[in-house]
């Protein structure tokens, strides 16, 4: 058994050795947290670009525009320059001092005399003129020769192909500048399919006939220019778009009357349709458009002439395919329409 002493100096001796232990451990120093400051540039704010204001196209009516070609090609320019993002702008006649700096193109649709000035002192600028005349390109302008004289031609053709007893008449609007020349186009059209046209039952006329309306007129004047001509007994008759008026196109169905346009006429008159007959003006500048941007020199481009939307069951297919046949002989010029056939 140990002895109470050396049990005494057992603990004495533990607790001076824990007290030199704890007297030779260093407390921790606390370690500094450093404060990191970032050198990165801050980032850059993107400055938003301007919108460039979209190009401009001017659609010039002219001093004797067509109201149909007029009509159309408004139509047709209005949505494509929504299409194509360009600020469209109708106007009657221009001055060059007045185009603004994106004047991108310019479409005549009645050409003024100084065409060829005017293109030369906006050389930036792309110009297409519609017209009969005898006009050739520059270098930012081209020609669509339009074909309108043929086209009354062609309808003159179709229409007395078409009419029972050769019976076909047209009514053109009086005072136009080109109204005679419609005329006279509209009647060796018909001459051309049948020579005197004569008819075999009564009255006895020679076909086809043609009339005259005023200017402006309404639904009534149509009517009283169509009964001065319809004493020859029309079967087929020829209508402008200014005639293409409800209430006389009601009056036409009552006398059992056909009709020819150079537009489709309202949807509740088809049974009196037979088919358009048009100058192609609208459709060579649409074919012309998507190349007016990369041009270098201007073009001459022939329309033609064209039958459409026709109605099978008042126009037979071999009818038709005999009108067809002299249009290329018409766009060429072998046919020349204000000659006596």
């Amino acid at each position: 058994m140990m002895s109470k002493i050396t049990l005494r100096s057992l603990v004495i001796s533990t607790v001076l050795i824990l007290f030199l232990l704890a007297a030779c451990s260093t407390p921790a120093t606390p370690t500094a947290t450093a404060e990191v400051t970032s050198t990165q540039a801050p980032e850059a704010v993107a400055t938003p670009t301007a919108t460039p204001e979209p190009a401009v196209v001017w659609l010039v009516a002219g001093p004797d525009v067509d109201p149909n070609l007029h009509e159309r090609v408004l139509f047709w320019v209005t949505g494509q320059s929504k299409d194509d993002n360009f600020s469209l702008e109708v106007k009657d006649v221009i001055s060059p001092a007045e185009a603004p700096a994106n004047l991108q193109t310019v479409i005549f649709l009645s050409p003024t005399e100084d065409i060829k000035d005017i293109a030369a002192s906006l050389p930036q600028t792309k110009f297409v003129a519609l017209t009969d005349k005898d006009l050739s390109p520059g270098a930012n302008l081209s020609i669509i020769k339009t074909m309108d004289i043929q086209a009354a031609f062609l309808a003159g053709y179709l229409a007395t192909l078409n009419a029972p007893d050769f019976r076909s008449g047209a009514l053109f609007v009086d005072g136009r500048p080109n109204t005679a020349n419609l005329q006279d186009a509209f009647l060796n059209g018909g001459r051309y399919f049948c020579g005197r046209c004569a008819p075999v039952y009564a009255p006895i006329v020679l076909f086809p006939q043609v009339g005259l309306v005023p200017a402006g007129a309404d639904a009534a004047g149509w009517k009283a220019a169509f009964d001065i001509l319809n004493q020859n007994d029309i079967e087929m008759l020829y209508v402008p778009v200014e005639g293409l008026l409800p209430d006389f196109l009601a009056y036409l169905t009552e006398k059992n009357v056909k009709i020819i346009t150079p537009i489709p006429p309202p949807d509740n008159f088809v049974s009196i349709f037979v088919a358009n007959v048009e100058s192609a003006s609208l459709t060579a500048l649409i074919e012309l458009w998507p190349q007016l941007a990369t041009l270098t020199e201007g073009k001459l481009i022939n329309a033609g002439v064209q039958i459409t939307f026709l109605i099978p069951e008042n126009l037979s297919a071999g009818r038709l395919q005999l009108a067809e046949r002299i249009i290329p002989d018409l766009i060429s010029g072998v046919i020349s329409p204000l000659s006596v056939p």
